[in-house]
């Protein structure tokens, strides 16, 4: 009878020991491989949408948009494009006090790179997801996502302002 628990702990211990190694090697490859090539275009979507709101065009080094639909108690036209300060400011879908909040995201042509530096969520989890060069950037309070594409396409989506 000890021997049978014997082999089985064995057994046991491989088992776990091979699937700790398999989804350590998932991890590794999506944190260190898969997301690490230069992107082209970063695409801003607001909501269920598959049109962005915004896209950062890279190797141009330009902003395109289209208006983000906003009730019109609100003041501002979405999204506000600041190119001084390389940030593109959309309004999220996270209320505090019946009032929608903010998303400013930055943006960096020469390193290719976009990151959320302002949002209000439960615990700015989204602020902290930090820079990317290619891996998405999810703000799911907000409704806002971030998706890169690794070749430039002509045919971008038409925008209107």
């Amino acid at each position: 009878m000890q021997n049978r628990n014997k082999t089985q702990n064995r057994r046991d211990i491989i088992l776990v020991s091979i699937l700790l190694v398999i989804i350590g090697s998932v991890f590794v490859y999506f944190n260190f491989f898969a997301y690490n090539q230069d992107s082209a275009v970063a695409h801003i979507y607001y909501g269920n949408s598959n049109d962005p709101i915004a896209s950062i065009d890279f190797v141009n080094q330009e902003i395109k948009y289209r208006k983000q639909d906003v009730p019109n108690d609100y003041d501002d036209i979405y999204p506000i494009i600041d190119t001084d300060n390389r940030t593109i400011t959309l309004l999220g879908d996270y209320r505090v006090d019946g009032r929608r909040q903010i998303v400013v995201i930055q943006y960096n042509f020469g390193a290719k790179s976009v990151k959320i530096i302002q949002e209000s969520s439960p615990n700015n989890i989204c602020s902290l997801e930090g820079t990317s060069t290619g891996k998405p950037l999810i703000c799911l309070p907000n409704r806002i996502r971030i998706e890169f594409e690794k070749t430039y396409d002509e045919n971008e989506p038409d925008f209107t302002v």
